[in-house]
């Protein structure tokens, strides 16, 4: 017995060791959402709470995406709040519908047919999205003593925060699907439209495209009194992402895992994502290499990184519905490191 737990025990402390940052997040109140909605109204983001923490050796800084690297070295903590109250940006976001890869974001203009909304394909040009308002995305400062491998850790999740998503008793609870087949439906279920990415834009490479509820998918009904919603899909339409690219005329396009594309090298739906009585995590399930920290020539007794974080709703996903306004989910996302660079 003594020798066959001396090894998990040694795992537990190695794991313990390099579990260096946990970001809370929660992200509430998202008015007017359907698939490509034309009378939305957007939400304010004070729902958004960060909570950091970097020990070991770690210490990390957070500003809003673009502004200036922090100067300061007050602003590297061990632990840092990312919330309205101690990071003004964040009053100013109004989570609305994007298309996105990842790195690009997009506000496509919007044309409705038969009360369905759609983007229009033959404008020459887009608007971007303002990562100041319409989607979440901060600059993630990381620096340490030594040169280190960063990951987003395995374990790192994007949950509904309802504990009951269908059913009579569904928390948070949508006025349509009343007489669907699930008898009820979370407005929580937004979550499955939620993606997150992470992307450096110095060296112009997406590092990771998640999605994080592929196990959530919203049948719709002409009766939106028999809407329902799935929350065990282990394949099909809801593990792939789609985004639009320019070719003469704007182009819908997809990735999913191994379709040989090179985004599909970093893209993330966890199909292995069940427990053993049906439940899905909503973990990223394998970590993923985000930055290695390099040598800081202002200072000398430094390793640094940067890259940049987004969180969005995207339009193209079926959960992103009129059906689920007011929706509610939350994050907790766990940076881990690899061993000491030579």
């Amino acid at each position: 017995m003594k020798n066959s737990t001396a090894p998990n025990r040694k795992t537990g402390r190695m794991i313990a060791k390099n579990l260096i940052v946990l970001f809370t997040v929660a992200l509430a109140a998202f008015y007017g959402i359907q698939a490509w909605f034309t009378d939305k109204q957007s939400s304010d983001a004070d729902g958004i709470n960060i909570e950091c923490h970097a020990p070991d050796g770690i210490e990390i800084a957070v500003v809003k995406h673009g502004d200036p690297a922090p100067t300061d070295d007050a602003a590297y903590k061990n632990t840092i709040e990312l919330n309205s109250e101690n990071y003004s940006f964040i009053d100013d976001i109004k989570m609305t519908e994007v298309s996105s890869d990842g790195y690009t974001f997009y506000k496509p203009p919007l044309k409705q047919e038969n009360g369905v909304a759609s983007p229009i394909l033959d404008v020459d040009d887009w608007d971007f999205a303002d990562s100041s308002v319409h989607y979440l995305s901060f600059d993630l400062y990381v620096r340490s003593k030594s040169k280190f491998d960063i990951y987003l850790d395995s374990k790192s999740k994007i949950s509904p925060n309802a504990k009951n998503l269908t059913g009579e008793n569904a928390d948070n609870k949508s006025d349509f699907g009343e007489s669907g087949d699930s008898k009820g439906i979370s407005r929580d279920c937004v979550t499955g439209a939620v993606r997150f990415s992470v992307a450096n834009y110095n060296t112009k490479e997406t590092k990771l495209l998640w999605i994080p509820a592929p196990n959530i998918f919203l049948n719709v009904n002409t009766d939106t009194t028999k809407y329902s919603v799935s929350t065990d899909k282990r394949l099909g339409e809801s593990y792939s992402h789609g985004y639009y690219v320019k070719n003469g005329k704007w182009v819908k396009t997809s990735v999913s895992a191994d379709d040989g594309s090179p985004l599909s090298q970093v893209f993330v739906a966890n199909s292995n994502g069940f427990t053993t009585n049906g439940d899905y995590t909503y973990e990223l399930g394998a970590k993923k290499k985000i930055m290695t920290l390099e040598k800081d020539t202002t200072k000398n007794d430094k390793y640094t990184g940067m890259v940049t974080c987004n969180m969005w709703v995207d339009g193209e996903d079926a959960e992103a519905r009129l059906a689920l306004v007011n929706g509610k989910f939350k994050a907790n996302l766990v940076l881990s490191k690899g061993d000491v660079q030579q």
